[in-house]
């Protein structure tokens, strides 16, 4: 069954996989676990202690490398909303080449089960997602000189973004073969696109309010750096959990599985996200706890009132 598996749905799996292992070993064993192993999961504010020896400490990157894949993951999501809105809105027909690359990563077996207009939106949203976290990292986030994250972490990242575009046009119609309607028409506007397009609206300016909450703990009021230490965040979403911008990038994830029914490759992308944000949702939880005695007991990490 594998060999029938693409390869960005081999690679995702694997991802969702391995960060599932990970959370397990390290949530059950960290104690007997090498230094190195345990670090490679770490990073930020989660790495080892200074001073403590770490194999895996001579292949880290700075966390504010960050930045590297937002800027790659605009120009990328650019590149697809272009070949969509040439596709989609204008009405020029599919390159063959482009069909060509499609069934290179996302498989021949292809079948369209996705609109143009679901696969539009779902490339604009992406879009919107990938401009917005390009401004945060540039412009607005504050990034420690002593954070650090591991150098798979930073090549990962590149993987996922390479991806997230392509994966909106595997089931696309006019993207499966150069035949077939590829026009987007008002009658394809249903409920059924217009809800999670209103929860991806929701989920992502609440992320961005979040963000900006985040970025106000080391910002006097002029907006100049002061500080690089961690405090507790309050205000918004942060009153009920502890990560607000994890629990809304998960969001984010599920509307565009709603966006792009029957997509298998999209919710292999989700699995893989909403299962490494929970981890780290759950592991930033447990930091406040152990670093701020007086750290809010009704906050979850994640889900309200639940996780």
């Amino acid at each position: 069954m594998i060999l029938s598996l693409s390869y960005l749905e081999i690679m995702y799996l694997g991802m969702f996989g391995v960060i599932t292992l990970y959370g397990y070993l390290i949530g059950i064993v960290e104690a007997k676990l090498p230094a190195s192993f345990t670090q490679f999961y770490s990073y930020g504010k989660f790495s080892l202690l200074k001073g403590q020896k770490r194999l895996a400490a001579h292949l880290e990157v700075s966390k504010s490398s960050f930045r590297h894949f937002y800027i790659f993951a605009s120009l990328w999501s650019t590149v697809i909303l272009y070949i969509v809105l040439r596709t989609c809105v204008i009405g020029k027909p599919v390159l063959e080449s482009i069909i060509q690359f499609l069934d290179f990563f996302c498989g021949k077996n292809r079948s369209a089960k996705n609109t143009p207009l679901e696969a539009l939106l779902a490339i604009i949203c992406i879009f919107a997602q990938c401009f917005r976290r390009f401004w945060e990292t540039h412009f607005l986030q504050t990034f420690s000189r002593s954070s650090c994250m591991h150098i798979i972490h930073y090549f990962i990242s590149y993987l996922h973004y390479f991806g997230v575009p392509l994966a909106t046009l595997n089931n696309a119609q006019g993207f499966v073969t150069t035949t077939g309607n590829t026009l987007v028409s008002r009658e394809q506007f249903t409920w059924r696109i217009i809800i999670p397009t209103a929860v991806f609206a929701f989920a992502w300016w609440h992320q961005f309010r979040s963000n900006v909450i985040l970025a106000r703990l080391r910002r006097d009021s002029k907006g100049n750096v002061v500080t690089e230490k961690h405090s507790i965040p309050r205000g918004g979403f942060f009153e009920v959990v502890s990560s607000p911008h994890m629990m809304f990038e998960c969001l984010i994830y599920l509307s565009l599985i709603l966006m792009l029914p029957g997509n298998t490759l999209w919710l292999l992308i989700c699995l893989w996200v909403v299962s490494n944000q929970c981890q780290v949702a759950h592991w930033t939880h447990e930091w406040y706890k152990e670093n701020f005695p007086e750290y809010p007991k009704e906050r979850k990490a994640i889900i309200p009132w639940t996780f």
